[in-house]
């Protein structure tokens, strides 16, 4: 699991809460760095803070997609951030990802929809907006 967060406080928690989990786990301070190690390491999953500088959470999303369909690898996404918007939440899901975590953290919950999403029944494709008549994103849980 790759974690994608310019605050060290973060990353140095979620490496010792999914560690605990029994998750592989690297770390990246930016889209940048993220992106040169997905180059050089097989990743099949990654959180990342939206809120980052010079490269946002999307931005990045978007470059480790097509590192990894070069590869050949499938990539689980999950998106966080401290500021959570239904704005954000949409985007989230137009880049196919599967979970939005709010900072602070719920270590349960953190640990079950990792868990779920690893699952041989999740979904690896970007999941398409909602059509009218379909549930918007924010009402979801």
């Amino acid at each position: 699991m790759l974690i994608v967060d310019d605050q060290q406080s973060v990353r140095t928690t979620l490496d010792y809460l999914l560690g605990l989990d029994g998750y592989r786990v690297l770390t990246a301070e930016s889209g940048a760095a993220a992106i040169a190690l997905a180059e050089k390491e097989p990743i099949d999953g990654a959180m990342i803070d939206i809120h980052m500088p010079f490269m946002d959470g999307f931005a990045t999303c978007e470059r480790l997609q097509g590192v990894a369909k070069t590869l050949g690898r499938p990539l689980r996404i999950w998106f966080m951030s401290g500021a959570l918007s239904g704005a954000l939440r949409r985007r989230s899901v137009e880049l196919g990802a599967l979970g939005f975590f709010s900072k602070p953290f719920d270590p349960s919950m953190l640990s079950n929809q990792l868990k779920d999403g690893f699952s041989p029944a999740a979904p690896l494709a970007p999941v398409t907006k909602p059509s009218d008549g379909e549930a918007d994103v924010d009402s979801q849980p």
